[in-house]
């Protein structure tokens, strides 16, 4: 590893995302990542949250996909697909 190197890390950027704020519920989100990675977040206390992701690929082969069906709705799932389709993977 060089430390000299001057070049700093950058973290992933949200290229979209979707949001899902049951009031006095759970909080989803679902959001896309610019390193090519689809997020889950799930829950509004740091009891009950969660995150997994995985690559467009695989989201688009349907990994992720019951869980963003059963969380945030077919709606949002084909808005996501669609998005990935358009943006490559």
């Amino acid at each position: 590893m060089n430390f000299n190197n001057k070049e700093k890390y950058k973290a992933p950027e949200k290229l979209k995302n979707w949001i899902s704020d049951v009031t006095n519920g759970e909080r989803y989100e679902v959001y896309i990542s610019s390193d090519k990675k689809v997020w889950c977040l799930t829950g509004r206390f740091s009891h009950s949250s969660g995150a997994t992701s995985s690559s467009w690929s695989s989201f688009l082969d349907g990994e992720l996909n019951d869980l963003v069906l059963k969380t945030m709705g077919q709606s949002v799932l084909n808005q996501v697909k669609a998005y990935l389709k358009n943006h490559g993977s």
